[in-house]
C-alpha cells in the first residue's frame, strides 16, 4: 500500500541508506562559481503551462505513465489549479482530469489518522488506550515485557506489528488484499509475539493500520469503514468521489491501473484492511481535502485535523510522524504522504509555511514523489544551461564523512552523479553551479575554495546539508 522506499538518484541513496552520515559542520565561507538562484516567481504556484509542458514530457516522450494529474492550492482560494495529460488506457483515449478517479494507496493512512483524531476529540477513545480494549471478544493483543499496543502505536507505526502478517498469502498477486479476511486479520494478532516493546521504534505497518481502521469502526458502531469515513469526513467536506467502493459514476471516471506505459493491472480490492489503503480519489476531492487540513474551509473537522497535523513522534532520519501525515522535525517543511498499490501512485502534500498545497496522481506504478516536492518548494521545472567547460570543472570523485563514494561524470552539456552500487542520474541545472536529480527534488551545490578549485558539493535535503569532500 505505500512505495516508499530507497530512491535511486545520486545523494538520496548515499544519506537514506547509511544512518551515520552526519550533516555538515560549519566551514568558512565558500566560495561558489555563481551565487545560488533566488526565487523571482510572482505566484506561490508555478504555471500551469510548465506543469503540462512537463507532463508531455513525462507520457509521451519518456513514456513514464499512459497518464498524470496535477493539482495545486494556495491559501489564497483563486490559486487552484488542476492540469491533466494522458489517456486512461490503451484502449480509452478520454484525457485525464481532475475528477478522473485513481487509487490512492497509502494516503489513506491520513484519513484513517483523522478518524483516530475525531473519536479522541469526541470521548470516545484516548490515544494511550490499550488496542485490548476495543479487540472483539476471544482475540488478544501482544505484550512486550508488559508494554502494551495503544492506539497511538499504531497510528505512528511504533506498535511492533510487522508491515504485513505472516498469514498474508495472496491467491492472486495482482489483487493481493482480496482475499484476506477478518478472521485471518485476528488470528495473526493473536498469535504473535512482539521482539520489542510497543512505541520504542517506527517500522512502517500496513497490517497495524488496517488493524487500526477497524478497531475504529468496532468503537463507532458503524457497519464498515467506508460507513465511517463518509460519515466523518467525506460528506461533511463535500468529497462525492472519495470512497472505498466504487459507485456506477465513478467507475466510468475511473483510470484502470497500469504495471507499466501499456500494460494495464487490477484494481485492489481490500475487505479486511481497507484503513491501510483502500480509497479511491480524484485530484479534484482531495484538493478539498488539502484545502481543510490547511485551514482554508470553515469545517467542524478543523479541530481533528489540527491533531491529526501535530507531531506525535520522531522516526528515522530528518521526520516526525503525526496521526498519519508525515511531518517535519522543525515544523517548517511539509506534511506530506505518499501511496501506490499495483498499478497507481499517489503524492498528497501542503506547506504550512509558503500555504501551499498538491496532489499528483498517476494510474501507473511508478515514483512521482519527487515531482509533487519540486511543485511544492516552487523549485523551477525547466533545467537552466550551463557551459560545458563550467561542468567539467565538477567532474571527479566526493566521499562522504562515512566513506561512500559518489561520482559525477559530465559529457558535454549534461552531467550525471552516481553513489557507488546505484544507477547512474542525470542531474538538472538550477545555476551553473546548482544541480538536482533527475527524480529528486534534492539541491547539489558545488563550492570552489580560496584557490578557485572546486573542493566539495554541499547536498541539501528537507533542510539539513550535508558536506561532501572532493577526493583523487
Amino acid at each position: 500500500m505505500n512505495k516508499r522506499a530507497l530512491p535511486t538518484c545520486l545523494m538520496v541513496v548515499c544519506l537514506i541508506a547509511t544512518a551515520c552520515v552526519e550533516p555538515a559542520a560549519p566551514t568558512s565561507t565558500p566560495v561558489p562559481p555563481t551565487e545560488a538562484p533566488t526565487a523571482t516567481q510572482p505566484s506561490r504556484l508555478p504555471d500551469p503551462k510548465d506543469v503540462q509542458a512537463l507532463l508531455v514530457q513525462l507520457v509521451d516522450v519518456e513514456k513514464r505513465a499512459p497518464g498524470i494529474v496535477v493539482g495545486m492550492i494556495a491559501d489564497d482560494p483563486q490559486e487552484r489549479w488542476v492540469v491533466g495529460y494522458g489517456r486512461l488506457s490503451a484502449t480509452d483515449d478520454r484525457v485525464l482530469d481532475g475528477d478522473t478517479v485513481f487509487e490512492i494507496g497509502s494516503v489513506t493512512k491520513v484519513f484513517t489518522g483523522i478518524l483516530l483524531a475525531q473519536a479522541v476529540l469526541n470521548g470516545e477513545v484516548k490515544l494511550d488506550d490499550p488496542i485490548s480494549m476495543y479487540l472483539p471478544e476471544g482475540v488478544t493483543a501482544p505484550e512486550y515485557e508488559g508494554r502494551s499496543i495503544t492506539l497511538l502505536d499504531l497510528a505512528t507505526h511504533a506498535s511492533g506489528l510487522p508491515r504485513m502478517p505472516s498469514n498474508f498469502h495472496p491467491k492472486d498477486p495482482s489483487n493481493p488484499y482480496a482475499d484476506y479476511t477478518m478472521d485471518q486479520m485476528y488470528d495473526f494478532l493473536s498469535g504473535y509475539r512482539l521482539t520489542r516493546a510497543p512505541g520504542s521504534t517506527c517500522e512502517y505497518s500496513n497490517y497495524g493500520f488496517g488493524l487500526l481502521g477497524d478497531l475504529l469502526v468496532r468503537r463507532a458502531g458503524q457497519a464498515d469503514y467506508e460507513a465511517l469515513l463518509l460519515e466523518r469526513i467525506t460528506r461533511p467536506l463535500g468529497m462525492d468521489s472519495t470512497r472505498i467502493q466504487l459507485t456506477p459514476d465513478m467507475r466510468s471516471r475511473l483510470a484502470p491501473p497500469h504495471s507499466s506505459y501499456s500494460a494495464a493491472t487490477s484494481l485492489w480490492d481490500n475487505p479486511t484492511l481497507p484503513g491501510c489503503g483502500g480509497i479511491r480519489s480524484t485530484a479534484n476531492d482531495m484538493l478539498t481535502f488539502l484545502a481543510a487540513n490547511m485551514g482554508m474551509t470553515e469545517t467542524e473537522l478543523q479541530p481533528a485535523l489540527q491533531l491529526a497535523n501535530t507531531p506525535q513522534r520522531p522516526t528515522a532520519g530528518l521526520n516526525n510522524i503525526g496521526l498519519g501525515w508525515g511531518l517535519p522535525n522543525s515544523g517548517k517543511w511539509i506534511h506530506e504522504h505518499d501511496g501506490g498499490t499495483g498499478g497507481t501512485c499517489s503524492y498528497v502534500a501542503w506547506d504550512p509555511q509558503r500555504k501551499v498545497g498538491v496532489v499528483v496522481l498517476t494510474n501507473v506504478a511508478i515514483d512521482i514523489d519527487y515531482l509533487g516536492r519540486l511543485l511544492i518548494r516552487g523549485l523551477s521545472l525547466k533545467p537552466v544551461p550551463v557551459d560545458p567547460q563550467v561542468l567539467a570543472a565538477y567532474a571527479g570523485r566526493y566521499q562522504f564523512s562515512n566513506g561512500i563514494v559518489a561520482t559525477i561524470r559530465v559529457d558535454g552539456p549534461r552531467i550525471f552523479g552516481q553513489v557507488m552500487g546505484q544507477p547512474e542520474s542525470e542531474l538538472f541545472a538550477r545555476s551553473d553551479n546548482q544541480f538536482r536529480p533527475r527524480d529528486s527534488d534534492a539541491e547539489i551545490t558545488f563550492y570552489k575554495n580560496a584557490s578557485g578549485e572546486v573542493d566539495r558539493v554541499v547536498y541539501v535535503e528537507n533542510g539539513v546539508s550535508y558536506e561532501v569532500k572532493k577526493i583523487p
